[in-house]
């Protein structure tokens, strides 16, 4: 329907609204007037009708144009709604258009850019493998010439670097020799200048160094000596002192167990031989136990039989040579037995050996110590026997044999002056063996001016067999031991013995 047709339908529907109001009011006026004059009801209707009608021409111009301007209104929305609708539905249209437009367009691209891809990727393998054919056929064809080109250039370069080297250790052959040969003059003349230099010092050094360890080794082999015949010559005075049998051998035992390591002393009576003193042996050892037949095998029993002294050295009675009192000695310790003849007769024997020693010195002086000991023993005792023999009196028993080191039964002395000739001697020979014996320490001792502190135990000992020995008021009248200490241990020098 068009807008015109709308407006005139608009207008007729006010137009019949108005007119059926108009109506209704000129009926209900009617029914109002209806009781006036029928003059005046015909004027006042007709003015009525007039008025009626100009009121319905005037309210149909007013309901028209308000007709007309709601319509011009709602036209205008109408209008401008449409046009916002069509507007929208245009823009959605378009847009869905749009839409639709780029999905195609997507669509199309991505099949046009697939449809591309696979066949750019066709043709880039197809590419690629013709490339690929080509690159290596190229690099194929350059390898070779560079590797023609550098054979070549490395073969001219090689003989070049070849005859560049040969001349160079040329050159510097015959310039290190040149050089080495100077080298070597001035090296040799230095060196013989420093070797006759160092030969010399050497000589001369090694010549004082010899000197000195000569001076100082028969100086010790001196000191030794004197020490030991020093306590030999102690010992055969002390023999010499001896007033009885008893005493004579077990000043003889106590004298060789300062030397040697194991001592036993066995007396012959009859056809028989018992023990009577032992020193170096272990405490529980008993000499008492001792005894066997002169005809027995083994080294005590030969020296009876053969009246001379007989070691395990000797060797001429076979397995018997090594056997003793105390059992068969190993091959590398030394046994000895020595006489002791009064008058052609044996009346002792003194048995050595050196099986309890750890570490003995060898060769060992002990057993001719022993021997000299025991000849000039026999000596002592011959000299008693005839002694006695002579004495208008009867004979003196003899003492009973007393433990090594233990105070001795001493005769009564002529005066003061032998007891301190006594004292003297013992002191010099108890402080001699710790000399002898302990050579390295009193070296030492002296070099740290410590010898009381390092040799503590072995003077200690000495002290007590000194104080068993001399009497105490020869000991007030004058300290020997100490002396000897003095000038022996510490040669003269108390300073060297160090402690308190």
């Amino acid at each position: 329907m068009s807008l015109d047709h709308q407006i005139s339908d608009a207008i007729a529907a006010a137009t019949k609204q108005i007119s059926a109001q108009i109506e209704e009011r000129l009926r209900a006026v009617a029914s109002d007037i209806g009781q006036a004059a029928s003059a005046e009801r015909v004027s006042i209707v007709r003015e009525i009708r007039l008025a009626a009608e100009a009121e319905v021409a005037r309210k149909s111009q007013e309901a028209v144009a308000a007709v007309q301007a709601e319509h011009a209104r709602r036209l205008e929305e109408a209008v401008a709604a449409s046009r916002a609708d069509g507007t929208r539905r245009l823009e959605e249209a378009m847009a869905a258009a749009r839409g639709e437009h780029a999905r195609r367009l997507d669509e199309a691209v991505a099949a046009a850019h697939a449809e591309s891809a696979r066949s750019h990727q066709s043709e880039l393998a197809n590419l690629r493998s013709t490339a690929a054919r080509d690159l290596d056929t190229a690099v194929q064809r350059a390898k070779a010439d560079c590797l023609r080109e550098h054979d070549s250039e490395l073969s001219r370069l090689r003989t070049m670097h070849e005859r560049r080297l040969e001349e160079t250790i040329a050159a510097a052959r015959a310039e290190a020799a040149e050089t080495l040969a100077d080298a070597l003059q001035r090296t040799r003349a230095e060196a013989d200048a420093r070797l006759a230099a160092a030969v010399d010092e050497a000589r001369t050094d090694a010549r004082a160094e010899v000197e000195r360890a000569l001076v100082e080794t028969l100086a010790s082999e001196r000191q030794a000596e004197l020490a030991q015949v020093e306590r030999i010559a102690d010992d055969i005075r002390r023999l010499d002192g001896a007033r009885s049998l008893t005493e004579v051998l077990e000043l003889l035992t106590e004298s060789v167990a300062a030397a040697a390591p194991r001592v036993a002393m066995f007396i012959v009576r009859g056809g028989r031989v018992a023990g009577w003193r032992l020193a170096g042996f272990p405490d529980e050892a008993d000499a008492r136990s001792l005894e066997f037949g002169v005809d027995d095998r083994g080294l005590v029993s030969r020296a009876v039989r053969a009246a001379r002294p007989v070691s395990t050295s000797d060797g001429h009675d076979g397995p018997q040579g090594t056997v003793t009192p105390f059992g068969e000695l190993p091959l590398e310790r030394a046994g000895l037995a020595v006489p002791v003849r009064v008058g052609g007769t044996t009346v002792a024997v003194l048995y050595a050996d050196d099986a309890s020693a750890g570490g003995h010195e060898v060769p060992s002086s002990w057993p001719e110590v022993a021997e000299i000991l025991c000849r000039h023993a026999a000596r002592c005792l011959e000299v008693l026997t005839v002694t006695r023999a002579v004495q208008p009196i009867g004979p003196v028993p003899d003492a009973a044999p007393s433990p090594r080191y233990a105070p001795q039964s001493r005769p009564a002395l002529h005066g003061p002056a032998d007891d301190d000739d006594a004292a003297r001697r013992y002191a010099k020979l108890l402080v001699s063996e710790i000399k002898l014996y302990h050579e390295t320490a009193v070296s030492q001792g002296r070099r740290d001016r410590n010898l009381l502190d390092r040799l503590r135990p072995e003077i200690e000992r000495a002290r007590r067999l000194y104080e068993e020995r001399v009497p105490a008021e020869t000991r007030q009248r004058m300290d020997y031991f100490g002396h000897e200490l003095v000038r022996t241990l510490a040669n003269g020098d108390a300073s060297l013995l160090g402690g308190p």
